[in-house]
């Protein structure tokens, strides 16, 4: 935030008025851990080019995973009968594993992973019944389904060791191959990158009943419709709504065209479009709910076709290592740079499920012996799927409703690993910001939170904040209004009446590489989120803005865990449907209108009287609105504990907190 505060009067000329019901809110210094993330991923970038959105996601990911894992460790309940059951599947992996080194095979593999639509419909069937089958079959520990038990294993302590390094290549191959093993099917891959050559990704034929199913709020039909998580819910999905991007042709491209892989793996200075785990992140923030948690991501079929691709990936540049001359086998990074847990002597544990193999034998080539990867779909032919179509050279998925398919534009035709890697690309990171049409597609859509905390669905368990967004018009719009007569452009583009707009505190200095156009009305979403600091939950709603406007104000209210025996710590962040982030404000009290300061975002909330948050949603909205009639004028608002100022500086909010 700009130097001094952010001093503004709110004036409702209508018949609403809001009372003074809220008290202070603690705020607190944001963890050291997750600071000093956001500064070294924020390297060398600037706001105009990268979403800062990934930046902050991918960091407070990390601290959560890091410190709130064994809150959401779905593998601790697990039955003796289970626990035989997973070293069976690991027994029977390294088996097959041996028995092809030894030679006692003969030549192929039954693990053919083929482009999801490439298959056809009995085989695709066959996929999803095998998953149908592992989540209705009970028959191994009553408490948990066959599926959940596999499922698990991404959870708790495990999942913390499969991110945020170089074990999660390895790790990953072998969790794959072990729900292969139990469904004795390969696991198809879905390349994503011809969803996103398409102007709205969120209208795939992917998200449609014959691959997925919805894209949006609960799963309640398609092949995964009958899906209860472990905590009995349906799958939660909110596809376009992470800010995030889905894997890009441009990105896989660069990131081919490393040949170590400490240059592949984390951890990597800024959002670089050379990190797996950066397009990894960004599909699990594309697709959203359950999804968006590395703990419960798993319980989401469509996690087994993402890492098959990501596998497909890792394949692509081993092949492209051993053309180089370069062993694949010995090829893990070493030196302080590691992070614990990710050494190559340390042990992949699975809880412990398995032989327990180091993180460097994962890189045996014995694994890929076993597993063989059908080409990317290429044209003409797009691997003659009725569901993609060549458009000028690229393999673009069809769309799931009765309209032309629209591109995003002319990219390279090699979409094989080998030609992926041949193209030269600037190493930025704008491919992994999110289409326009995909971020203005999320106005026709609500937003379903998931409601876990802990690892328990409760929604009596959350209280609510109202949160107050400033949105100021983003640099370089046209919305071609003007009065009649007229000859400026745009009537309310603050360049109009730079003065005044000066006056008032409105600068707008960033001018955004990738521009995301504007709704033809102005209206677009800015989302809150609020992550947990002393508990594992999240949850997120959005306001809606008029971006046609210099600035608009506008309401929202945000969930986080409700105070009973302990105080709830809180960190909140804000960015639009285009990745671009806001900057927090807390009230000044005391003035005699309403001022705000920069502050941290991040808060202690307690459960002393007088209550500073609602017990419920709707006590929010009542404690926060008075519709009655007023008298002619213009009444000023009471502070609301904290307000987002999306106001598109050029330095990132998080500089100067260290």
């Amino acid at each position: 935030m700009r130097k001094g505060q952010l001093n503004f009067i709110v004036c409702f000329l209508a018949t609403v008025v809001l009372p003074t019901s809220f008290g202070l809110i603690e705020e607190i210094q944001t963890p050291r851990d997750i600071l000093e993330c956001l500064i070294y991923k924020s390297q060398n970038s600037t706001i105009g080019e990268v979403s800062g959105r990934t930046i902050q996601d991918f960091c407070i990911r990390k601290y959560t995973l890091d410190t709130q894992s064994g809150k959401e460790n779905f593998a601790k309940n697990i039955s003796t009968e289970g626990v035989q059951y997973l070293k069976s599947l690991f027994r029977q992996l390294e088996s097959e594993v041996h028995d092809q080194k030894r030679g006692k095979r003969q030549a192929g593999t039954w693990r053919v992973r083929r482009e999801i639509r490439t298959l056809s419909d009995a085989e695709r069937n066959n996929v999803f019944q095998c998953l149908r089958r592992l989540k209705s079959d009970y028959s191994i520990d009553p408490r948990m389904s066959t599926y959940d038990l596999i499922a698990s294993l991404h959870s708790g302590q495990a999942a913390r060791m499969m991110h945020n390094g170089p074990a999660f290549l390895p790790r990953h191959m072998v969790y794959l191959l072990v729900m292969e093993t139990a469904c004795r099917v390969p696991m198809p891959y879905w390349d994503m990158t011809t969803d996103s050559e398409m102007m709205d990704p969120t209208t795939s034929i992917v998200w449609s009943d014959l691959f997925f199913g919805p894209g949006n709020g609960p799963v309640l039909t398609g092949p995964f419709g009958r899906f209860r998580t472990p905590t009995g819910t349906p799958i939660i999905r909110n596809i376009g709504s992470g800010g995030a991007s889905l894997a890009r042709k441009a990105g896989i491209r660069a990131l081919l065209s490393r040949r170590r892989t400490f240059e592949i793996s984390e951890p990597q200075p800024a959002q670089s479009i050379f990190s797996i785990e950066v397009h990894h992140n960004g599909v699990h923030n594309y697709i959203d709910g359950y999804m968006s948690g590395l703990n419960t991501a798993s319980w989401d079929p469509v996690f087994w076709f993402i890492h098959s691709f990501f596998q497909l990936l890792w394949v692509a540049f081993r092949n492209g290592q051993r053309a180089n001359g370069i062993n694949p086998e010995r090829d893990y990074p070493r030196g302080v740079r590691v992070p614990a847990g990710h050494e190559f002597y340390q042990r992949m544990n699975f809880m412990p499920f398995m032989r327990r193999i180091t993180n460097l034998e994962g890189l045996s080539n014995r694994y890929d012996r076993i597993v063989q990867y059908a080409p990317m779909p290429r044209c003409p032919a797009c691997g003659g799927s009725p569901f993609l179509v060549c458009l000028r050279g690229v393999c673009v998925s069809r769309s799931s409703r009765r309209a032309p398919v629209f591109f995003r534009g002319k990219r390279s035709a090699g979409t094989s690993g080998d030609q992926l890697a041949d193209e030269n690309v600037n190493p930025n990171t704008t491919n992994l910001i999110q289409s326009n049409e995909a971020a203005l597609s999320t106005l026709n859509k609500p937003y379903q939170n998931t409601f876990m905390i802990d690892g328990k669905i409760d929604e009596d368990a959350w209280a609510y904040i109202p949160i107050r967004v400033l949105y100021e018009r983003p640099k370089g719009f046209n919305f071609h209004t003007t009065s009649p007569g007229a000859t400026k452009r745009d009537m309310y583009d603050p360049e109009n009446f730079k003065n005044e707009a000066k006056r008032i505190g409105l600068h707008n200095e960033v001018q955004y590489k990738q521009q995301c156009t504007p709704s033809g009305s102005g209206a677009a979403k800015v989302f809150v989120q609020s992550n947990g600091l002393n508990y594992a939950g999240k949850y997120k709603d959005y306001a809606i803005v008029d971006e046609r406007q210099p600035v608009t104000s506008a309401i929202t209210y945000v969930g986080f865990k409700k105070p009973s025996t302990s105080d709830s710590e809180v960190i909140l962040t804000a960015y639009d449907t285009c990745g671009r982030i806001c900057r927090p404000a807390c009230p000044v009290y005391g003035h005699h209108r309403e001022s705000y300061r920069a502050c941290s975002g991040s808060f202690r909330i307690s459960s002393k009287s007088p209550l500073m948050f609602s017990q419920n949603y709707g006590s929010a909205v009542s404690s926060t609105w008075n519709v009655r009639e007023m008298e002619p004028g213009c009444k000023s608002s009471q502070s609301l504990p904290i307000t987002f100022v999306c106001d598109h500086q050029n330095s990132w909010p998080w500089e100067s907190k260290l």
